[in-house]
């Protein structure tokens, strides 16, 4: 714990060294019954991004994932941490259109991972749209479209992406490949989608989300390779600082009941 909060404040710190644009933090936290047990109140995952402009409307944009926790009196040992694969890439950002590209450093290894994995469990429940964030052994490549339709105070925000994973060993992932729907292929292609509703009573600003997630090189039905979840949320939006919360839920029958998120945005 000590070890990841000393990288949580060198991140805070980290966008007035390097002149960034935005600093976002997330925090989620996933609610769930595994092994007879369900997860302690601090048990969470967290991103924190950084966005740094390069030129004009492009900028480069890194993210650093992480997640600890354990669950109350669970039958098996379910406590760790973790840092996840780190994320860099590329935003263009023009007034109705962001396009997102980039891939993570695999640095999650399971050679290295202690506790059955269970940082990185938490971290890939907390957000499933971004479980490559702390899956071991592989090199997540991810693309991302988004644009936004106005109507007087409401907004929508439609987006849609890919994110292909290459697996870099042949060894099993038998602790993700039992919760998750993770084949032993070398490659693995997913199609992410959905979009973002917002009632804009500033400062106030009221939103709902829509996001699937589908396995396309499964080979399976549509229902079986994909998962959809729901988001409520919330954010008050102010010139420098945006804070925010979100209730989401899977719409599937999965391991995850729901997942609460607070998140803070730093406009510099």
């Amino acid at each position: 714990m000590k070890r990841l909060m000393g990288v949580f404040f060198v991140l805070i710190l980290l966008p007035s060294l390097v002149s960034a644009q935005s600093l976002k933090i997330e925090a989620l936290r996933p609610q769930f019954e595994f092994a007879g047990a369900e997860p302690t109140f601090w048990t969470s995952a967290w991103f924190v991004t950084v966005a740094v402009p390069i030129h004009k409307r492009l900028h480069f944009v890194g993210q650093l994932p992480f997640a600890f926790g354990k669950l109350k009196d669970a039958t098996v040992p379910t406590e760790g941490e973790a840092i996840g694969n780190p994320g860099l890439g590329l935003r263009f950002d023009h007034e109705r259109l962001t396009i997102d590209l980039g891939a993570r450093i695999p640095v999650v290894q399971k050679r290295l991972i202690t506790n059955n994995g269970f940082g990185s469990f938490i971290g890939a429940l907390a957000d499933i749209d971004r479980q490559e964030a702390f899956v071991p052994d592989i090199l997540p490549i991810f693309a991302m479209i988004r644009t936004k339709i106005n109507a007087s105070k409401i907004s929508i925000h439609p987006y849609g992406g890919a994110s292909l994973t290459v697996k870099l060993q042949n060894e099993r992932n038998d602790f993700f490949a039992r919760i998750f729907r993770l084949r032993e292929d070398d490659g693995e292609l997913y199609v992410l989608y959905g979009a973002d509703g917002w009632l804009e009573l500033k400062p106030v600003y009221l939103g709902a989300t829509f996001s699937g997630r589908t396995w396309v090189s499964s080979g399976g039905t549509f229902s079986d390779s994909s998962i959809h979840q729901i988001s409520v949320r919330a954010k008050l939006v102010f010139e420098k600082v945006t804070p925010g919360l979100l209730f989401r839920f899977p719409l599937d029958d999965i391991l995850l009941d729901n997942v609460f998120g607070l998140n803070f945005e730093i406009n510099l």
